[in-house]
């Protein structure tokens, strides 16, 4: 492709060079022929790898019988997915509502909590991350200094961010009583009305730098829930559906919410998410009455989408393997961590594991060089994501990958790791080519270096 084929492209990230052609599997190939080891899913979306041969399948029936039906309408099949979403939810949690995005299922789910209320504010958690409707971007945390958003929602709070490495109460994981919920709770008896409608949490902080909080965490916010009167909405956007070694994260802290967020997964590729409720706050919505009007509601091509990585998801034990593989790729990047002082801890639930990038002069996060490094395992045929600016490197690769997939990228892993070592940084190896990725780029990169 030549420059000039980028002239109609808007800039809305700095992208990079390689300019894909295809994907199978856990690989990407670019225009050139090169392949490339995908351990960030697409967008931390495509769990069933890239062009699954069921979903693929699915989507092909689905698209010859009907695609969009519009609000007033169900669809067999809109039926059949919401049953099989149901089917793997927590105790409780079996009224389903399928939209397209992340971004759409938190606002509909906020919507909800503020129809089966009557409250307003909201509350998140400092390094989380929601979507990006303004309200979501007014709730997450990495997005405040980017110009274009204007000003934030009001009524929203936000709880002290739950990292155990850098305990914003100076409290020990082992003994962890949830400290920072404590803090965060004096600071809403001062800061909000008490009119909360809802706190909005994720099981495992994705963007904030793959950090999971303590099971203590999860049941101070559904004591603070039950104070205030409000709904505990779970974001399994990135942890859902198997990725951590259950089918919810939540159920690793034995905490059922109110509402249940899925998307990314669900769709494993495919723009489907869902808000997953109980009766009882189905009912007090209807009596409010809410109503939630959307082109693609429903849509009966989404749900063939969502209903086959359902039952994929479990045909094919995915659950379980991502607990087998993720103890490979945990004990992969350990191994490589070790050799490399600019390297820090690993942390993992399942195959959702991330890598601390930090100084070695302070020990503390390092988003440059995090930055850095991801651009260097791209030069050597490794995709990994990268934290927003936490300084953390983000791996979530399909459930489907094997174990010499993971020895692979860990091989590639040591090699940027050790050319940054021993070559040292020249950041005009990685801009990109792009005029308007270039400018964009040279933005952040001032904005990081202060």
């Amino acid at each position: 492709m030549t420059e000039a084929s980028w002239d109609h492209v808007f800039t809305l990230y700095p992208y990079h060079r390689v300019l894909v052609d295809r994907a199978e599997g856990c690989h990407v190939t670019d225009t050139d022929g090169k392949r490339y080891i995908d351990l960030a899913s697409g967008q931390l979306s495509a769990a069933l790898g890239h062009g699954h041969p069921r979903l693929t399948e699915a989507a092909q029936r689905q698209a010859a019988r009907a695609v969009n039906l519009g609000n007033r309408f169900l669809s067999s099949v809109a039926v059949e997915a919401c049953s099989e979403i149901a089917a793997v939810c927590q105790e409780g949690l079996d009224k389903v509502v399928l939209c397209s995005t992340g971004s759409e299922a938190n606002e509909l789910a906020v919507r909800m909590a503020r129809a089966a209320t009557g409250h307003n504010e909201l509350v998140g958690v400092r390094r989380g991350y929601y979507g990006a409707t303004h309200e979501m971007l007014s709730m997450s945390e990495f997005v405040g200094s980017i110009k274009g958003i204007g000003t934030r929602s009001p009524g929203v709070h936000k709880l002290p961010c739950p990292d155990c490495q850098r305990c914003p109460v100076g409290d020990e994981a082992a003994t962890c009583d949830a400290g920072c919920v404590a803090q965060g709770a004096r600071a809403l008896a001062e800061d909000s009305t008490g009119n909360i409608a809802a706190f909005l949490v994720e099981p495992v902080l994705g963007s904030g730098g793959i950090l999971p909080p303590p099971p203590a965490f999860f049941r101070a916010v559904a004591a603070l829930c039950k104070q205030y009167g409000a709904l505990l909405i779970a974001d399994e956007a990135q942890t859902g559906l198997g990725r951590t070694g259950r089918w919810m994260a939540m159920e690793h802290a034995d905490v059922i919410p109110d509402i249940t967020v899925l998307s990314k997964t669900l769709g494993a590729g495919y723009p489907v998410a869902a808000v997953i409720t109980s009766a009882a706050v189905e009912e007090r919505c209807i009596a409010a009455p809410l109503a939630n009007m959307s082109s693609h509601s429903l849509d009966p091509f989404g749900a063939a989408v969502a209903a086959e990585v359902v039952r994929t998801i479990r045909d094919e034990g995915l659950v379980e393997r991502s607990v087998e593989m993720g103890e490979v790729l945990v004990a992969g990047l350990n191994d490589v961590a070790a050799d490399f002082d600019f390297l820090g801890q690993v942390r993992g639930k399942g195959l959702m594991a991330g890598l601390d990038v930090v100084s070695p002069r302070t020990g503390e996060l390092d988003p440059m060089m995090s930055l850095i490094l991801e651009a260097e395992c791209l030069e050597r045929g490794l995709i990994v994501g990268y934290s927003a600016l936490s300084g953390v490197i983000r791996m979530l690769p399909p459930m489907t990958i094997g174990g010499d997939e993971i020895t692979q990228a860990m091989g590639a892993l040591r090699e940027a790791a050790g050319y940054l070592r021993d070559e040292g940084i020249d950041i005009s190896r990685y801009l990109p080519a792009h005029e308007g990725s270039m400018k964009l780029a040279m933005g952040f990169l001032a904005q990081l270096a202060g």
